[in-house]
């Protein structure tokens, strides 16, 4: 047993431990790549502002040799008297390049129409430099301009300064220096670096100083190191200068610094530094302390976890020792506890294993008359042996069942239930046999738990039933017959009721087609009326200008094309009408577009009078298989229904009905603000309206649900709902119509 603690608490350990240094080696990973991404981060911006200030003091100390040398007499001379031959700056550049960091440095007199006046570097002169526009601002403005710039030769430092005489700008002194000495700076600091122009300046440099191109970016620096170019050109230069922070690229730390100049970007620098010139002291300490730490607190954790390991352990004897004699006053416990268990229930329980009676409740020494279960036992070894033989396979006796024994053969045969009798006082006793095996503990033998039900009286009643029988067949066959006289006349009555119910819906849909006729003639007359009137205003006409001798031959074929017109109108609503009440024999496909239309061209006139706008949203295409006709009244009995809901709304509101067709639903909407809540659930009931009797029979809508829900075996459902159109909001009645 200690051996076994000592191995589980050892495994324990060994899984804390292991949880420990596995958590603390992610968080010290986690927490050095932090500290080398913040390293690299402030590295990469220390740079950044290094060549930042570099390029700064290049820009002033240019523009410092610029005022200085631009106040020489000798120029203002020399453009005055146009004879540039005293000028000899092309030597005082080489002083400039033997003594100070100066290395390349050119310069340039422009006179004041803007031509070259004098180069150090080449004889090339007069050209117009007009198209610089640094030119011009440095001639009109006269200030002085610190600039880097691009042109046809390099990407330089330029400093200008206006020669004034007599107030007047006679000309420019223009100084340009080159990137090299900053490059050289860097390398002191261990950097390497390349000068980039832009690649959109590739064609303005045509006689690029360094002759040296990265791609499409000219190298600005003489001495940009070819292995670094090579690098960058393999590791791709645009993926190094979109690089906003830093790249980490084999054994290098690269950023990007760009270069400005009047929120126009023209360049970059390209910094480089090996990773082994950074000093990273402070993250590796950080790593060794950190594991130094986690071992320690591991082996405390250990020796803590011994400590109290050794506690428990000797804790753990005491408890156990307890433990056990508790357990034994537990189990003579329960020992009583499950006699009493046994004792209050109120079948005879018996533990056996089927031929000798371990235990039993007090039930069964009752029924036998023992005071206790060994004097039972000296009468009876089995209970098996109190058994009768009723000579039904379904009653048990003491005997050999194919080789078990009576408990063993009721175990085989769980779907039969078995039963025992038992004479006692001369009476006879039934019991039902239910038997279950279990296995206790510290026990190999199981037991079986057989528990007797008596069923005495249930016998008895039920051989009392038995004799009952005989006399109830004859009273069975009488009542038969009686029921069979019985269901002839019922048979009539309920054909009679199916008849009366078929009539009765055979006149509501007569009502139904006749108040859809009522609501058709109404609409009819509502187009008529206005066809009607222009006939008989024309024919008035006819005649009077005939009385008074002024009809013509052209207004008479023009009146008579008029009347026709109107004639054929007033003939196509006829046949419309007709249509619309033509009985159908079977379904058919039909568009369901071109119906709802059909539909409208009936009750156009009725919305027109009551400012009722109809917006349909169906697509041409959609094809429905039903009775067409039956369908349109359908629909022409909610249109109605709608347009009736308008009377009781304000006139000075949007009135809309809008027609959808969305996922294989027809939606018919309203704005005529909703059916109340407290009938909604009633508007399909035959004769419920909420019109006066004379304006409505409460039948359309019954009918509509008739033909849509038996006829066609759609579903049809109405709630109140909100819908928006052209950004406008509506409320009122939804009716739906799922085509399944």
């Amino acid at each position: 047993m200690f051996k076994n603690r000592f191995l589980i608490n050892f495994i324990v350990f060994s899984i804390i431990s292991l949880v420990i240094y596995v958590s603390s080696a992610f968080y010290i990973q986690s927490e050095e790549k932090k500290q080398l991404n913040q390293k690299y981060t402030n590295i990469s911006i220390s740079m950044k502002n290094d060549i930042a200030n570099l390029i700064s003091e290049k820009k002033n100390a240019t523009l410092a040799m610029a005022i200085s040398i631009s106040r020489n007499k000798n120029i203002i001379n020399s453009l005055l008297s146009n004879n540039n031959s005293n000028l000899k700056f092309e030597e005082f550049s080489k002083e400039l390049k033997e003594n100070t960091k100066f290395k390349n440095v050119w310069f340039q007199i422009i006179n004041k129409n803007g031509n070259s006046f004098y180069r150090s570097w080449t004889n090339k002169t007069d050209d117009s430099l007009v198209f610089r526009d640094n030119v011009n601002i440095v001639l009109k403005e006269k200030k002085n301009l610190a600039t880097i710039s691009i042109g046809k030769f390099d990407m330089t430092f330029k400093s200008m300064i206006p020669i004034i005489h007599n107030n007047e700008a006679i000309g420019v002194f223009e100084i340009i220096t080159h990137f090299n000495s900053i490059s050289k700076t860097l390398e002191k600091t261990k950097i390497d670096s390349i000068v980039l122009a832009d690649e959109k300046y590739k064609d303005k440099i045509i006689y690029p100083f360094t002759k040296m191109f990265l791609e499409d970016y000219y190298i600005a620096n003489l001495n940009a190191k070819p292995s670094l170019i090579d690098f960058i050109k393999k590791e791709g230069v645009k993926r190094i200068l979109n690089e906003e922070k830093f790249l980490i690229i084999e054994d290098k730390l690269i950023t990007t610094f760009k270069i400005n100049e009047y929120k126009n970007q023209i360049g970059y620098v390209i910094l480089v530094k090996n990773l082994n010139e950074i000093d990273l002291l402070d993250v590796k300490n950080f790593k060794r302390n950190s594991r130094l730490f986690v071992l320690l607190i591991i082996f405390f954790i250990g020796l803590l976890y011994t400590i109290i390991s050794y506690y428990i352990y000797l804790n753990s004897i005491k408890k156990l020792n307890i433990e056990l004699q508790n357990n034994f006053d537990e189990i003579k416990k329960q020992e009583e506890k499950n006699q009493i268990i046994l004792d209050s229930q109120k079948n005879i329980i018996v533990i056996t294993d089927g031929r000798i009676i371990k235990n039993s409740n007090k039930q069964l020494l009752d029924f036998f008359n023992f005071n206790s279960l060994d004097s039972f036992q000296n009468r009876y070894k089995c209970i098996c042996e109190t058994f009768i033989d009723m000579y039904d396979d379904t009653y048990i006796v003491d005997k050999d069942y194919g080789g078990k024994n009576w408990a063993e053969h009721i175990l085989a045969n769980p779907d039969i239930k078995f039963k025992a009798a038992i004479l006692k006082d001369s009476k006879l006793y039934h019991f039902t046999l239910n038997v279950n095996s279990t296995i206790f503990d510290n026990e190999t033998i199981p037991y079986i738990i057989v528990t007797l039900t008596d069923i005495t009286h249930e016998i008895e009643q039920q051989e009392k039933l038995m004799r009952l029988n005989d006399s109830l067949e004859d009273l069975v066959e009488l009542k038969t017959k009686e029921l069979l006289e019985l269901n002839e006349s019922l048979e009539k009555r309920v054909e009679e009721e199916t008849q009366k119910n078929k009539e009765k819906d055979r006149m509501l849909f007569q009502q139904s087609k006749m108040a859809a006729m009522g609501e058709m003639l109404s609409n009819i007359a509502h187009q008529w009326r206005q066809p009607l009137t222009s006939i008989s205003t024309a024919i008035s006409s006819l005649k009077l200008q005939k009385d008074l001798d002024l009809l013509d031959d052209k207004h008479f074929d023009s009146t008579c094309e008029m009347i026709l017109k109107n004639s054929e109108y007033l003939s196509q609503t006829i046949e419309d009408f007709k249509n619309f009440f033509k009985k159908e024999k079977s379904k058919t496909n039909f568009s369901l577009l071109k119906s709802i239309l059909e539909n409208f061209s009936l009750l156009k006139d009725k919305f027109k009078h009551s400012q009722i706008e109809l917006i349909v949203n169906i697509d041409k295409d959609i094809k429905i298989f039903g009775f067409k006709n039956e369908f349109q009244q359908a629909i022409l009995n909610i249109l109605n229904n709608s347009s009736d809901a308008f009377d009781s709304q304000d006139s000075n509101k949007r009135r809309v009905v809008l027609i959808e067709y969305i996922d294989n639903i027809l939606y018919i909407k309203d704005s005529a603000g909703g059916i109340p809540e407290d009938i909604i659930c009633r508007i399909f009931e035959p004769y419920f309206t909420t019109k006066h009797q004379s304006q409505g029979t409460g039948i359309g809508l019954y009918m509509t649900r008739e033909i849509l829900t038996k006829h066609m075996n759609y579903i049809l459902e109405v709630n109140n709902c909100s819908f928006s159109l052209e950004n406008e909001k509506f409320y009122g009645a939804c009716f739906k119509i799922n085509f399944i």
